[in-house]
Order: structure tokens, then sequence, then C-alpha cells
């Protein structure tokens, strides 16, 4: 059984608070938070610790789920490794790709598994894109295009803060990219325009990436109007056939329990079909898959740190690519 905590009770922490729930070997023990009173009405019988240094010093637990603001993910995780314990943290790895560097290099020399919540990878519908193309479905990818559509998260004013968040780059468009780095890999280029707010944060952005045979367009908006569905998209593109995916939720994203789903697989052959996915909750899923790699002392292949951080690579260069206005390309696709 992991004994498990969780640094932060906003949006994310409770949607891993109410996952641990489904999770037979599991149990969360406590949790670092400022909505106490909130917490234990919600989730009866947990510890409560008011910082998440108090929470990592609470010695039954075998692990902790980072799900603090941004800017704290690196401090976090250092120090969460510094005192022995495993550690699944929230995207995005840091603020740069120094700090994800920083995070990684902390899981190795303290020997802690070291896991980023990138949650696409255990979405049913992603999950079971990546297998059709490492089936040959659609043949080699030539070209993909996603899309994440959203108003700012109304459960937190630091998202819109660059110093703490990174607007819908690090919150957003990470996502994507993750996703397609995930089959194709490191790209060759990445070039990226937006719309950038008063305070300095990137509230939408177009991004190019080129790779050896394939291109990917990404579009990423917190700037939707306040009647606007949550919204993403992917459309992926190979020489025998294509795979489209839509999902579109209500007023934002903690409505996706209520949301449709749109899952096609296009053959050039003619035939058009629904793919199969599991109907498991993505992040129960993903939990399940971390407690799996700590009880086993195996690194998360599924969701490797060093993949994480070639990830940080491309959206620290995005970003320098849309405050410079100018193409960055990679000369070698750095190992981690």
């Amino acid at each position: 059984m992991l004994n498990l905590g969780i640094a932060g009770t906003g949006y994310i922490g409770r949607v891993h608070l109410e996952a641990a729930r489904g999770v037979s070997d599991l149990r969360v023990l406590a949790v670092a938070t400022l909505e106490a009173e909130e917490i234990r009405k919600a989730f009866p019988g947990l510890q409560i610790y008011p910082t998440y240094q108090e929470l990592f010093r609470d010695d039954r637990l075998d692990a902790v789920i980072i799900c603090l603001p941004s800017h704290l993910h690196e401090v976090a995780t250092v120090e969460a490794a510094e005192r022995g314990l495993h550690v699944l943290c929230e995207k995005p790895m840091g603020l740069e790709a120094a700090s994800a560097q920083r995070m990684l290099q902390a899981a190795r020399d303290h020997d802690r598994i070291l896991m980023m919540a990138h949650v696409l990878r255990f979405w049913p519908q992603y999950a079971r894109i990546k297998k059709l193309l490492d089936a040959g479905e659609i043949g080699p990818v030539r070209s993909v295009t996603a899309r994440r559509l959203a108003k700012y998260p109304p459960w937190s004013a630091w998202f819109r803060d660059p110093a703490k968040g990174g607007g819908c780059l690090l919150d957003l468009q990470i996502h994507d990219v993750d996703c397609i780095h995930w089959p194709l890999e490191h790209p060759q280029s990445v070039y990226t325009v937006g719309i950038q707010s008063p305070t300095g944060s990137w509230d939408h952005v177009h991004t190019i990436l080129n790779y050896p045979q394939a291109q990917a367009a990404i579009e990423a908006t917190y700037l939707m109007p306040e009647s606007w569905p949550f919204t993403t998209s992917i459309h992926i593109l190979g020489t025998g056939g294509a795979i489209e995916y839509a999902f579109r939720v209500g007023a934002n994203i903690q409505e996706r329990d209520h949301a449709s789903h749109f899952f096609r697989l296009y053959k050039s052959d003619g035939t058009v079909s629904e793919p199969s996915a599991s109907a498991e909750d993505m992040f129960a899923a993903q939990l399940r898959y971390f407690s799996r790699c700590v009880a086993d002392r195996q690194l998360p292949r599924t969701c490797p740190p060093e993949e994480t951080c070639q990830v940080m690579q491309v959206m620290t260069a995005s970003r320098q690519s849309a405050e410079r206005g100018q193409v960055v390309c990679f000369s070698n696709p750095a190992n981690s």
C-alpha cells in the first residue's frame, strides 16, 4: 500500500484526491492546504498541514503529489526527493528547461521515482491514438494539428502571472507538445507567435514544430469568451490514413464528466471506424501507474522524466521564439 501526501488542494489537487478514492493500492494520508476546513468536510480523516514543508516531514509518507503553483514545482520536487519521497508532480516541469534538469537530477541523486503528470498519456483516447500509431494503422505520420481553446481558469489568479505560471504556453500548449513528442520525439525547430497580456503572460499562441519527415501546428488560448466551451482536438495525417479526436465540455475542464467526444480512424481504403478506448478515468489510471512504478521501483516508461525534460526544452524554445519573433532551431536534440 502506497502512503501518499498531496501538496496543494486547488482544482487539480482535488481531482487527485477524488481519483485516489478509486485506486485500491494507495491511500492519501495527508495534504498541505490553505483551505483546511473545506478539505476536512470534503475529505474527512486526512492529516492537514499548512505548508508543503511540514507535509514532507510526515514520516508515514512514501510519496507525494505536487499540485502547487507552477513556480514552486522545482523547489518542492527537490525538497521532497531530499526527504526520501517519490514524486508525482503536476506539469509543467518547472518554468524552464534548466528547472526540469534540476528536478530530474534531484530524483537521481536520491534514488527516487519522479514522474510528471502529463495526463494525456493516460487519457483513454490519446493513449489509444498512440497505440494506433505504434501499430502503423495510418502509416508514418506526416502532419499533426492540435488545438486547446479555453478561458482562464476561474479557480486561481496566479495563472495570469508569468513569474508563477507561464500562461497558455505552460498550462495548455504543453499538453499537446508532450502528446506530439510521444510518437515524433524531438523537433528540429520551433516557431511561435502569439498575444501577450499587459502582465507579460502569453494568452494566445500558434506554434509550428518541424520534424525530419513531419510537421505539427498547435493553437492554444486562454482568450475564449465566457460562452465558449473548453475544447481540445487533434488531427493526425499519415501516409495511409488519418485520426481525428475532439473533446468539448461546458464552461471549463472541471465539467469533464459531461463532455462530448468525437473519435474517428479514417483509412486510405475508404473505411471509417470509431476506435475503442478505455472507460477508466485518466487521473485514476495515472495514479495507479505511478503507484506500480514506486512499488516495483521501476522508472516510469509511459511518462519518463527524461522525455519531459526534452518537452521543456521545446517549451523554453517556444517562449523564446515568441519573444524574439524568430525560429529557434535545435542543433542536436538533447539527451537528458
